[in-house]
């Protein structure tokens, strides 16, 4: 049969046109919705983490279409009695004609939103981009050839949508299962998302491949047909045996995992300028590292000019490059939001960088002091005005006159900024004293 008869008298061809509407809608009204994906339209872009948060959204659908599409050609090709005419066509070659409209649809589900992403983000798929959706693309040839296994057995009109609906619901209960994690690095619905630099290795990739994929496999070896019936029951018993302890052997790999499978973090190409400090970002982050380095060593000799043991760092890296996993700074090695700290602001990294040197010397403070002590040190940064309104709305649960609290704090710093140089020090060491001091106390004295 010609390709295009075939597509023709394809289930495909009248379920594709519905599909694609689905995709089209969940892209342009539930995806838009997603805070994540709003937040990536205004952030650095990276490819891997677009494709993840969109494939996260598809994934369950394109597996449940391709399996009722497997099951329903079965089904067909049975009443057709295809396989009851002679072998001038390998049963192989007669499957993947009949499955491959299905498949194309599938990886259709998959490919549009991806693309339709990473034009509306102004970026181009890169080789790292590609893994998860080359495990999306794999799994639907699985799904389309376990349905199709499924449906040379049972009545393509029962087994169709009763597959298509129960890998639609076992993929999405894998997903929102809080109790059982393991299912969900199993079922080819990577729910983990990746943040900026973060890519995903091939120990957290094959778990989802080896489990369809033996059981997809076990499924195509079930049509071969052995002259010997002894041969093609040992082959049959002999494949489904393999295909349980691939999948036992997947099962013990995840098990102890959490909700999110190992990752590879930092793996954004970065910028560097300067030296003492030198100012470390993204090369997607598209920021003013000269500014950015000015910006921290004017903040810094700032805060060690008002009394602050701040030491100069040799480097500073933005925390965007390492994900989730941004190490805590050490002394001579920070770890701040440089972009989104310029993007929003640089009085935003300002603020950063003094609440990081206001420490106690005890681990229990009280309110008033405690803040008095970090607006003195947010002054001397010249970022007052924002740590100001932040306490406001913070202290919103914590007091019926958060005002008054305020005005208490801005007297005290007011009265310490107006003494000596030497004496402001001092003023700001008692200070941290008084906070562990009046721990528990209500209002400061």
């Amino acid at each position: 049969m010609r390709p295009l008869a075939r597509l023709r008298t394809s289930a495909a061809l009248w379920l594709a046109p519905v599909c694609l509407a689905i995709v089209l809608l969940y892209f342009f009204n539930f995806l838009h919705q997603d805070s994540g994906y709003r937040r990536m339209l205004h952030e650095p872009k990276w490819a891997p983490s677009i494709v993840s948060r969109v494939l996260d959204t598809y994934y369950w659908f394109a597996y449940s279409v391709a399996a009722g599409l497997g099951a329903w050609e079965a089904g067909r090709l049975k009443k057709d009695g295809v396989w009851r005419l002679a072998p001038a066509r390998s049963r192989y070659r007669v499957a993947a004609e009949a499955l491959l409209p299905g498949a194309l649809v599938g990886w259709l589900m998959l490919l549009l939103p991806v693309a339709m992403a990473l034009i509306e983000m102004r970026v181009w798929p890169t080789p790292n981009s590609l893994p998860l959706l080359g495990m999306g693309l794999f799994l639907v040839c699985a799904h389309t050839v376990i349905g199709f296994t499924v449906g040379l057995w049972v009545h393509r009109v029962i087994s169709a949508p009763l597959l298509a609906a129960a890998v639609l619901y076992l993929v999405g209960w894998s997903a929102s299962d809080g109790e059982r994690l393991w299912p969900q690095h199993l079922s080819g619905q990577y729910t983990g998302g990746l943040m900026f630099g973060e890519l995903i290795p091939f120990t957290s990739l094959w778990p989802h491949l080896f489990l369809a994929g033996s059981l997809a496999t076990a499924c195509a070896l079930a049509w071969v047909r052995l002259r010997a019936r002894a041969a093609r029951i040992a082959l049959r018993c002999a494949s489904a045996a393999t295909a349980v302890v691939v999948m036992a052997a997947c099962v013990v790999h995840v098990h102890s995992w959490g909700a999110v499978s190992p990752l590879s973090y930092r793996n954004a190409p970065m910028e560097c300028a300067g030296n003492h400090p030198r100012a470390c970002v993204p090369r997607a982050a598209h920021a003013d590292l000269p500014a950015i380095r000015d910006e921290v060593t004017r903040t810094v000799t700032a805060l060690r000019s008002a009394g602050l043991n701040v030491p100069m760092p040799d480097t500073v890296n933005d925390s965007l490059a390492a994900g989730r996993s941004a190490p805590r700074s050490a002394e001579r090695v920070w770890w701040l939001p440089l972009s989104e700290g310029t993007r929003r602001g640089s009085e935003r990294l300002r603020l950063q960088i003094a609440l990081r040197f206001v420490r106690f010397p005890c681990r229990k403070s009280d309110a008033v002091n405690s803040r008095s002590a970090a607006l003195y040190a947010a002054t001397a940064a010249d970022a007052d005005r924002l740590y100001l309104r932040w306490q406001k709305t913070e202290m919103q649960s914590m007091y019926t006159n958060p005002d008054e609290v305020l005005a208490v704090m801005k007297r005290r710093v007011a009265r310490a900024r107006a003494l000596p140089r030497d004496k402001q020090a001092s003023w700001y060491r008692h200070e941290l004293v008084k906070a562990c001091e009046n721990a528990g106390k209500d209002g400061a004295s």
